[in-house]
């Protein structure tokens, strides 16, 4: 697939813990309870540097912080991490995504001279960022996002858009130029095809007793609502299903294009952070996509072979697991890899198609 050598991008999930709840969000029960399989992990520094072994990346050119599971501020070494990746690879852009309520002041004024950006997930104002960044104290967030860009900081406000904020979208641009943000980037959020590939005309949010809280809607207004919502419905129809559809189309990976490896906080190795939502979770845990990972890891080596904490990553992607990924596009293909990397269905793309740190 590639060579640790030709990676260009590297996202690193340094840390699975989170303050947050959000509800379409893997680690946790549609906004309620942990997912209890999930291994819960904060790299030290000392791993960090051994286990990413920057010398052997020549053709990097962007390591991002942020992850599948977690949070990256909710690891308390994250500016000495990126300190060392500074040190160095003294070229390289550093970026981070984070909800911007966790993590000291101190750290984000670290991290100001440090990266070269910070991107906000901030899904409204005062009175409706919490629905979906449930639990995300805003007088925290704000402290540190106006620390960050105090300090001299490059702040990004990404703004996921719902029926709950649409109407807020202008007024948060203009508190976002007030405070000094240099960016604001809409999200027209490919979510509500859920983890099981089903498509949801709104979400049922959970607390953590397991009781409902109140449900979560798309952006009525059409300009703010992901449009490949309809080539879902199209495909669904001319196929019979998602999964037969994901199981025909060519596959054309975005990693293997962008040359972007990802390492999660467990210390697993994928091309991209996708394929590591198949593993934990009551959505996937006991699917065919499920199966067949753990079966591909096995046949791999198993965590000798896949997994940083205990081998190298030059040999992990240098090795027989990345292979045996991109084979199994044509023999036994991940339902995954046919619904994020088919050719007739590109959520995430037109997802993340104001955001000028994604590709």
């Amino acid at each position: 697939m590639i060579a640790l050598e030709q990676v260009e991008s590297l996202q690193l999930e340094v840390s699975n813990y989170c303050n947050a709840s959000c509800p379409q969000c893997p680690r946790n029960y549609y906004g309620g309870k942990t997912i209890p399989t999930l291994p819960l992990r904060k790299w030290t520094l000392s791993e960090f540097k051994s286990m990413i072994d920057l010398s052997k990346m020549r053709n990097i050119k962007q390591i991002y912080f942020c992850g599948t599971y977690g949070d990256p501020l909710s690891n308390t070494h994250i500016d000495k991490m990126c300190e060392h990746v500074r040190s160095v690879l003294p070229d390289v852009k550093i970026g981070i995504h984070t909800n911007g309520a966790i993590g000291s002041t101190g750290t984000f004024a670290n991290l100001a001279n440090l990266v070269d950006f910070i991107a906000f997930g901030i899904d409204g104002l005062e009175n409706t960022n919490h629905i979906y960044r449930r639990n995300v104290n805003w007088q925290k967030l704000m402290s540190n996002a106006k620390t960050f860009i105090k300090h001299g900081g490059h702040a990004i406000w990404d703004y996921i858009v719902f029926d709950h904020n649409q109407e807020q979208i202008e007024q948060a641009r203009d508190l976002s130029k007030q405070l000094g943000f240099k960016e604001f980037s809409i999200k027209r959020t490919g979510r509500f095809l859920n983890r099981r590939h089903e498509l949801e005309k709104n979400l049922t949010v959970y607390n953590r007793n397991g009781g409902v809280d109140y449900q979560i809607y798309p952006p009525s207004n059409t300009t703010y609502l992901n449009d490949n919502y309809q080539q879902v419905d199209l495909i669904t129809k001319e196929y019979g299903s998602l999964n037969n559809y994901s199981l025909k189309t060519c596959i054309s990976c975005n990693s293997r294009r962008i040359k972007e490896i990802y390492i999660g906080a467990d210390g697993f190795v994928f091309p991209c952070g996708w394929l590591h939502d198949r593993l934990y979770g009551p959505d996937v845990e006991g699917t065919e996509d499920n199966i067949k990972m753990k079966k591909m890891i096995r046949d791999a080596g198993g965590l000798a072979s896949t997994n940083v904490f205990h081998a190298n990553l030059l040999d992990i992607v240098n090795g027989v697991w990345f292979e045996l990924i991109e084979k199994s596009w044509t023999n036994a293909r991940l339902e995954r890899c046919g619904i994020m990397c088919g050719t007739d269905i590109n959520l995430i793309g037109v997802q993340n198609k104001e955001v000028s740190y994604k590709e």
